[in-house]
């Protein structure tokens, strides 16, 4: 029923009051009327048709503003009954209001009884004369024709928009509107917090007929119970006050628990985070891609009403990442291989550097490629990795300027022992090899570069040929300065005769006998022998400590000459023989060369194989073709 703007307030008003009020107006529009004149046929129905506000209601009164014109001794029969919002007809939950006596003049008649309305409804107030003769009897009624709903039954309920004269009264019910939370285990003990209306002095809480454990009112307004044990299932929750019973229909819900687990998302390979079917049961966590493990997204499934959480679910990613270039860095001129680790490499179909498109790779594996870098020039790459499922990039690596190996300063400089400066003007240097009157040695190219061609420096000058120096390092001694000087330190012993300079070798640092390697590009001739000038020990080359003592020449004893005359071995012992400076102080002194002996020297051995030249000396002698003086001078 729509009432005009006047009726609906009071009565929306009255329902919505926050305390329990005995005999509130519900509806009043008593004195609103026009006092027109109605006659009301009898035994014909008429009815009020009013709404209900949002709160349960008790009608206790009817007072109905009327005149009985016909029979005043007899007053109306009156029912008050409900309907769903909008219904066109009461429905058959009627009950009687009775009245003692009609009122003698216009004024009210007041009909009383109980109606319980339920909220939101609607209420007819249907009153009639069942006693007095159709087409006959009539009422005086006021009524009001401020807007409203005044129906009549005949061949059916019809309404109109006016109403009747007339006031309701009785009492506000409690209300129930929400139960938090809403759900729990059938095991009871959870604390539900519900709110209504009108909770005051409650007297029992029940959760599907059973009682709570135990409750307390907070307010007028809320309610603490805590539940019961109970069947699984929704169930209503009732509240009891003396003004009457709440209810919340299916307002709680008794569950067992629900261990939470994974959906059939788990396991499941995808490029994008998944967003359905995570969990089979329980409630599902954010989806994440961890940034330490990007290998797999990542949720759990939290269990429900106390049910336990699920392990770790997952599911594969197919994006692409890399974790790692190795090398971090190369050469400009390109060429190098570098070995890409990360993750979904599968079916990759390009690999750049810088944008530059790499010279090839290799899918190695799911989590490996190698790659061959391209030209570029040298500075920060971006290395990228396309695949099916998307691009990964890397932003740690770069590119430095390839450096061409170049042969040093050394190149081409005679030396007696192997070059160690000035190897290389670009590029690191081999180790240097010492072979056929030169050393060798190549100058690497850096960061990609090309290598040097092969760089070389020849021997020292011998005289004849050239030569050079090696000692054994492997007693601690070291060249310290070598050269193939062009003066004899002494006059060679008569007879003697070489095509060799003189050596001056100065060795340090070691304690033992030194082991020393000469070597010339031409042969020494056969027979010749190794002498030594300085002091030395008794009996090379010397008699008696004072002649020993100053420097004089003599074979050193061990010196071994390879059967192709290209080398020497001996061995120098600091402060004995072949140590011209006599003294064992960490450092020998060795000038020396090999020489064609005419006569040994006092304390050397004679040379038991003669050669070509010692033949020629012996046929001299036999033929006494030239004085001793002059062949000596011939041999300086």
């Amino acid at each position: 029923m729509v009432f005009s703007p006047h009726l609906r307030v009071l009565l929306i008003t009255a329902l919505a009051c926050a305390t329990t009020v005995h005999a509130e107006v519900l509806f009043d529009n008593l004195g609103t009327g026009d006092n027109i004149g109605y006659t009301v046929q009898v035994p014909m129905r008429w009815a009020n048709r009013v709404p209900v506000g949002p709160a349960p209601t008790r009608i206790t009164s009817v007072a109905l503003d009327m005149v009985n014109a016909h029979n005043p001794d007899t007053p109306f029969t009156m029912e008050v009954c409900g309907s769903a919002p909008g219904d066109g007809a009461p429905a058959n939950d009627c009950q009687p209001f009775t009245a003692t006596a009609m009122a003698p003049s216009p004024g009210p008649t007041t009909f009383t009884g109980s109606y319980t309305a339920q909220a939101s409804s609607q209420v007819w107030v249907i009153f009639a004369d069942p006693n007095g003769p159709a087409g006959r009897g009539y009422r005086q009624v006021n009524r009001s024709s401020t807007g409203g709903h005044l129906c009549r039954e005949y061949m059916g309920w019809r309404c109109y928009p006016q109403s009747w004269v007339m006031q309701l009264q009785g009492t506000l019910l409690p209300l129930a509107t929400s139960a938090s939370p809403a759900t729990g285990l059938s095991n009871g003990g959870l604390a539900v917090r519900i709110a209504g209306a009108r909770f005051t002095g409650a007297t029992a809480v029940a959760f599907g007929g059973t009682p709570a454990a135990s409750f307390s009112v907070d307010s007028d307004t809320q309610i603490t119970a805590i539940t019961p044990a109970h069947t699984l299932g929704p169930v209503a929750i009732e509240i009891t006050t003396p003004d009457g019973t709440a209810t919340l229909g299916a307002g709680f819900t008794f569950v067992a628990p629900i261990d939470g687990a994974c959906g059939s998302a788990h396991n499941q390979p995808t490029s994008i985070a998944p967003t359905a079917n995570l969990c089979s049961a329980g409630q599902a966590s954010s989806v994440l891609l961890p940034p330490g493990d990007r290998t797999a997204y990542q949720w759990t499934c939290v269990g429900l009403h106390g049910g336990a959480t699920s392990p770790q679910c997952s599911a594969p990613s197919l994006l692409p990442f890399i974790t790692q270039a190795n090398p971090s860095s190369a050469g400009s001129n390109g060429g190098e291989r570098v070995t890409l680790t990360g993750h979904a490499f599968s079916g990759a179909t390009a690999v750049t550097f810088g944008g530059a498109a790499a010279a090839r790779f290799t899918v190695d594996s799911a989590t490996q490629i190698t790659a061959t870098t391209p030209a570029h020039a040298a500075g920060l790459a971006t290395i990228e990795v396309l695949t099916p499922h998307g691009t990964a990039q890397h932003t740690g690596f770069g590119f430095v300027q390839s450096v061409n190996g170049a042969c040093g300063a050394a190149a081409g400089r005679p030396i007696i022992t192997p070059p160690t400066a000035d190897l290389c003007g670009a590029g690191p240097a081999s180790p240097v090899q010492s072979a056929g009157g030169g050393y060798t040695w190549t100058c690497g190219g850096a960061q990609g570069g090309s290598d040097s061609g092969l760089c070389s420096a020849p021997w020292a000058d011998v005289g004849t040929g050239k030569g050079s120096v090696q000692v054994d390092g492997s007693s601690g001694w070291r060249i310290q300065s070598a050269a193939f000087g062009s003066n004899l330190p002494a006059p060679l012993p008569t007879g003697a005769r070489t095509t060799s300079a003189p050596l001056t070798l100065t060795l340090a640092g070691g304690t033992q006998g030194a082991s020393v390697t000469v070597r010339y590009t031409q042969p020494v001739p056969p027979g010749a022998t190794y002498l030594k000038y300085g002091p030395s020990p008794e009996g090379l080359g010397c008699t008696g400590a004072t002649a020993c003592a100053l420097p004089h020449w003599y074979a050193l004893p061990g010196a071994v000459f390879a059967p192709d005359g290209l080398s020497v071995s001996f061995t120098l012992t600091d402060g004995g023989a072949g140590d011209s400076d006599g003294a064992a102080n960490g450092q020998i002194t060795d000038p020396g060369l090999p020489v064609l002996l005419a006569v040994a020297p006092t304390g050397a051995q004679a040379i038991p194989a003669l050669g070509p030249w010692a033949l020629v000396l012996l046929s001299l002698f036999a033929a006494g073709m030239a004085p001793i003086r002059r062949r000596q001078s011939l041999l300086k």
